[in-house]
């Protein structure tokens, strides 16, 4: 099933490819599954089979638990995004001050600038069954992905 977190999603872009883009502090930060696929969002379903015996097992995203962690180690936020919310909402354009529908942090741990890690993890249950009857559930944990966001601070000059 290769049950993975898939690549990160976010606002500000959290990207190897672009280390420019700037998040603004005090908006919210949107969360998501960037790679939507059935091993990184499910659900996910196989069937192996041997010996006149046959099982399926169907792989669903539980949550996906992501944790926004400052330069020097210290955790300035964490939320656990579950069931139906769990791959998250990409960003899609509209006012940047509005909260993700699904699965974000709020503009008050957006508080300052720098550097920041912002790590994701996806839970997964695994439900089976075999055609002799047997049935069951197995949880599995993927590995973290883990990418760097910028914040910074936005000043307005006004003059007359």
């Amino acid at each position: 099933m290769n049950l993975s977190m898939g690549q990160i999603g976010s606002t500000p872009p959290a990207s190897t490819a672009n280390q420019n883009p700037v998040g603004t502090i005090g908006l919210p930060i949107w969360l998501w599954i960037a790679n939507r696929a059935e091993n990184t969002t499910g659900p996910i379903t196989r069937t192996a089979g041997g010996g006149g015996l046959t099982v399926t097992a169907t792989g669903t995203l539980d949550r996906v638990e992501w944790t926004l962690t400052a330069a020097n180690g210290t955790t300035v936020g964490a939320i656990s995004c579950d069931g139906a919310n769990a791959p998250g909402t990409p960003y899609d354009g509209r006012n940047s001050d509005e909260p993700s529908p699904t699965c974000g942090f709020g503009a008050d741990l957006n508080s300052s600038p720098g550097n920041l890690t912002l790590t994701g993890t996806a839970y997964w249950v695994v439900e089976w069954q075999s055609s002799g009857g047997q049935a069951g559930e197995i949880p599995f944990t993927s590995q973290p992905n883990s990418s760097q966001i910028r914040i910074g601070e936005l000043q307005a000059l006004l003059r007359d």
